[in-house]
C-alpha cells in the first residue's frame, strides 16, 4: 500500500485512547469508587447511551448544553450528556423501584465542548444518587460519600465545598433584579473559579449576547454590587451563617436554605469529618438548573487547576418532567477522566504495566500442554497468569520480556523440571531462584 492510500490513525479532537498503563489506573479507580458506594447500600444501574432527544430536553435545550444531537431514522436522539436524567427517565418508567432508591452508575457521557486539560468531549462519569428521599439525611450521606470515596482513592489534600441553591434563589429579592435572570445569573456565578470575580461581573452588566445566544444580563451597578457583596462574605462557618440571616432575613426561600446549610454543618460535625476537608462556600452555583437545594463541589488543593473532580446536589424537581410528581432526590457524581488526568499530573497513580503476576516460559514445545495445565492451575488459584506467546525461543528474551511488562514471577519448565515434577521460580524483584513444587510456588506467588 502507498503513501497516499494509508489511513492517517487520528483521533477526533477532544477525545482520547486508553492505553493498558492507564486503563489499569482508571479501572481500578472505578473498582474502589464501586467499592465505597456498595458499602453505602447503593445498587449498580444502566442505561444506554442514546437517548431520545425529548427525554434529555435537547429538543428544547432544557440544560443549555452543547450536545452531539442528530436524526436516526425518523426519531430525533442524543448521546446522553449527563447519567442524572437518564437516571430521572428509569425512575419515571419503573414506579415499582423500591424508594429510597439508591443507585451508582459509571458510564460514557458527551459533550460538545472545547476540549481543555483533563476535560474531553467524551468523558467517563460515575454517579451515585438517593432518589426519593427529603430527609437531609440523605444530602449529608452524599458528602460523608465524597469524603469516603476520595480517601479509599489515596487521597487526602482534598475540599468539599458546599452550598445551597435556596440561597442562591433570594438573589433577586436581596440584589433587586428580574426573578426571570436566575438561573443566567447563577451559570455566571458557576464560573467564577474560571473567569475570576472580574470576569463574572463583566458578564452581569454585559448587554451583549452570551455563549447560548441568551440577551445580556445588563444588571444595574446596584444589583452588581449586592451580589458580589454577597460573594464577598468571609468568615468562619458560623460567622458566615450569622452573616447570612441578616443578608436574607425575611427571604423565606433563603432562609430555608440556610437553615439547610446548619443542619449539614451539624451532621458533618458530628460525624467528626475533619474541617479541612469541607467548608460552606457561596460562590458553589452548579451550571445546571435542574438543582434545588444543597449543592456540592470538590476540588484537590494540590491541582486546583483542574477544577471541580466530585461534583452534584438535590434535584427534587427533575422526575417531574415525566410524572408530574415531586420525587425529592440528591446526588454527587465524579468526574473519573479528570480525576485521573489530576493524579496523573501529581505523580500519585501507582503506574501498572500488566495485569499478570506471573509468566510461564515456553522453552520446550513438547510441554506445551502442560504449561497450558499449569496455568489453569493458577488461575484457578487466583493468580492472573500469562503463557509466554512471542517469538522468543530463548529464556534470555523472555525474561526481558517478563521485565518490559514488569511481571514479578517466572515460571520455568524445561526437561530437567519436567523430569523431577518441579518447576523453577524466579522472583524479577529479589533475582533469585527456587526449584520447587508446583503448590509451594503458587503459595509463594499468592503471598508476595
Amino acid at each position: 500500500m502507498d503513501n497516499k492510500t494509508r489511513l492517517k490513525p487520528e483521533l477526533l479532537g477532544g477525545f482520547r485512547d486508553y492505553l493498558p498503563v492507564a486503563m489499569i489506573a482508571r479501572q481500578e479507580m472505578v473498582l474502589k469508587i464501586r467499592e465505597t458506594c456498595e458499602s453505602f447500600g447503593f445498587l449498580p444501574l444502566e442505561t444506554p447511551g442514546l437517548e431520545r432527544s425529548s427525554v434529555l430536553g435537547t429538543d428544547k435545550d432544557e440544560f443549555k448544553m452543547q450536545v452531539y444531537r442528530f436524526r436516526a431514522g425518523d426519531q430525533d436522539v442524543t448521546l446522553r450528556f449527563d447519567l442524572t436524567v437518564p437516571l430521572s427517565r428509569v425512575v419515571s418508567a419503573n414506579p415499582e423501584l423500591i424508594k429510597p432508591f439508591k443507585r451508582y452508575q459509571f458510564g460514557s457521557v458527551w459533550r460538545k465542548e472545547s476540549p481543555q486539560a483533563g476535560r474531553y468531549r467524551e468523558f467517563a462519569q460515575f454517579d451515585a444518587d438517593i432518589v426519593g428521599s427529603d430527609s437531609i439525611i440523605a444530602d449529608t450521606e452524599i458528602i460523608v460519600l465524597m469524603f469516603k470515596t476520595l480517601k479509599n482513592l489515596g487521597i487526602d489534600n482534598f475540599v468539599i465545598r458546599f452550598n445551597d441553591r435556596k440561597i442562591l434563589n433570594g438573589l433577586p429579592a436581596y440584589a433587586s433584579f428580574d426573578q426571570g435572570k436566575t438561573d443566567q445569573v447563577l451559570r455566571t456565578l458557576d464560573k467564577l473559579d474560571k473567569i475570576g470575580q472580574d470576569g463574572v461581573v463583566n458578564e452581569l452588566k454585559s448587554k451583549s449576547h452570551n455563549e447560548l445566544g441568551e440577551d445580556g444580563l445588563a444588571l444595574t451597578e446596584r444589583s452588581i454590587s449586592k451580589i458580589v457583596d454577597f460573594l464577598n462574605l468571609k468568615g468562619s462557618t458560623q460567622e458566615l451563617i450569622g452573616e447570612l440571616k441578616k443578608l436574607f432575613c425575611g427571604v423565606s426561600v433563603s432562609e430555608e436554605g440556610i437553615g439547610e446549610c446548619e443542619k449539614i454543618i451539624e451532621n458533618l460535625e458530628y460525624l467528626s469529618i475533619p474541617r479541612e476537608n469541607w467548608r460552606l462556600d457561596l460562590s458553589i452555583a452548579r451550571g445546571l438548573g435542574y438543582y434545588t437545594g444543597p449543592v456540592f463541589e470538590t476540588t484537590l488543593t494540590d491541582c486546583p487547576e483542574i477544577g471541580s473532580v466530585f461534583s452534584g446536589g438535590r434535584f427534587d424537581d427533575l422526575i417531574t418532567r415525566f410524572t408530574g410528581e415531586k420525587i425529592p432526590s440528591v446526588g454527587a457524581s465524579v468526574g473519573v477522566d479528570r480525576l485521573l488526568a489530576a493524579l496523573e499530573k501529581m505523580g500519585t497513580i501507582e503506574k501498572k504495566v500488566s495485569t499478570a503476576k506471573v509468566l510461564i516460559t515456553v522453552i520446550d514445545q513438547s510441554l506445551s500442554p502442560k504449561i497450558m495445565r499449569l496455568a489453569q492451575n493458577f488461575r484457578a488459584a487466583g493468580i492472573n497468569t500469562e503463557i509466554y506467546l512471542g517469538k522468543e525461543k530463548g529464556l534470555k528474551g523472555q525474561i526481558i520480556y517478563a521485565a518490559k511488562r514488569e511481571i514479578p514471577f517466572v515460571v520455568i519448565i524445561g526437561e530437567e523440571e519436567d523430569r523431577v515434577g518441579k518447576l523453577k521460580l524466579k522472583s524479577m524483584v529479589e533475582r533469585k531462584e527456587d526449584l520447587l513444587l508446583e503448590k509451594d510456588a503458587a503459595k509463594i506467588i499468592l503471598n508476595s
